[in-house]
């Protein structure tokens, strides 16, 4: 038999305009999704940064990131 494969992305915000205390709760939150999804059977296998830029500007705002995880699906 084969293994098959189920996926999941989530997406994540880290703006730099956020404070040191906005991107430390940021990172508690993504820590705290990261486990429990691994607690549900889910593999963090990569991840894809997308750089934010201004509206209005062309600076630098921060990134959003893509996280990919998989899991083996059940037949």
């Amino acid at each position: 038999m084969t293994q098959t494969w189920e996926y999941k992305v989530e997406p994540i915000t880290m703006a730099d305009r956020w404070s040191k205390k906005q991107q430390a709760e940021e990172l508690s939150n993504l820590h705290l999704k990261i486990n429990s999804l691994g607690a549900q059977g889910w593999e963090l296998i990569s991840y894809e940064s997308i750089p934010m830029y201004g509206t209005f500007s062309s600076s630098l705002k921060g990134y959003a990131y893509l996280i990919f995880f998989k899991r083996p699906l059940e037949n």
